[in-house]
């Protein structure tokens, strides 16, 4: 064997051992075991972005009240035609419609969040609408093809820069509403996600999401999640442990010892 294929061999050995060694195993994962839950002002309110609510803190559900994505025009001028339904109480949002509130809409949910990361993947799995991210770390690329079709969810490989979940989301259904406020994004949005675990209470996501067809530039947001004592809940849109439906019709929302507290 000459030198020069020597070092070739030496250099692919030397590449795959590299490769081999960015895998992760569960004993080096990060322990993000626990029940989050949104964490306070400004990422706890309605609004997908709360770092650039308007009016500052304010919440979607409490009108009026938006955020600024660097929307293109076109793309503003239908958010704003949103915000007018929200503002009349008529917004079709899928919480409304009991529908999955999509990716990323579906990591500012006020219901708690579990993180179960692994070696080939890392499942988030959202007590709203008992909805379930799978995040692929085993190699593999986006889908191609006839399997590469807009979802819920959409398609999310991601991998391991030390103890951050480096995450890229694409093929999200698109004018799919990401919050109560109305805002939405397209089908051609690529979502950025930098996952980790803060300090021992809190977890973080850092989001920067690209829309050549709705942006003007890339979005920043970032989300924090604090930690709760508590199990995760079976939930639906139409019922579930605390909002049950009696024999009227009525749903019910019960506080922590079954006692009703609201009905409509």
């Amino acid at each position: 064997m000459d030198v020069r294929r020597a070092c070739c061999v030496m250099a692919l050995s030397l590449a795959a051992s590299a490769a081999a060694a960015a895998v992760p195993t569960a004993q080096s994962l990060p322990d993000w075991t626990g029940v989050w839950q949104n964490k306070g002002p400004p990422t706890d309110t309605d609004l997908f972005d709360g770092g650039t609510s308007d009016p500052p803190g304010c919440a979607a559900l409490s009108q009026p009240c938006r955020s600024h994505p660097p929307y293109r025009p076109s793309w503003e001028a239908r958010y704003e035609q949103n915000l007018a339904l929200a503002r009349a109480n008529i917004l079709p949002d899928p919480l409304t419609r009991c529908m999955p509130r999509g990716t990323p809409g579906n990591m500012r949910s006020p219901d708690t969040i579990e993180f179960v990361p692994r070696p080939e993947r890392t499942w988030i799995f959202i007590e709203n609408g008992s909805q379930a991210r799978r995040i692929y770390t085993d190699g593999r690329k986006h889908r191609t093809g006839a399997d590469a079709f807009d979802n819920w969810t959409g398609d999310s490989i991601g991998h391991w820069e030390g103890d951050t979940l480096v995450v890229e989301t694409v093929g999200v259904k698109g004018e799919m509403m990401i919050d109560r406020s109305g805002a939405v994004l397209s089908s051609k949005a690529r979502i950025t996600e930098r996952i980790r675990r803060r300090d021992a209470s809190t977890m973080e996501d850092v989001f920067t999401i690209e829309d050549p067809e709705a942006l003007t530039r890339p979005w920043a947001v970032t989300r924090l999640y604090r930690k709760v004592d508590g199990p995760i809940f079976d939930y639906a849109c139409a019922e579930n442990p605390r909002n049950t439906i009696d024999a009227s019709g009525r749903t019910l929302t019960l506080d922590a010892q079954g006692r009703v507290i609201d009905a409509r």
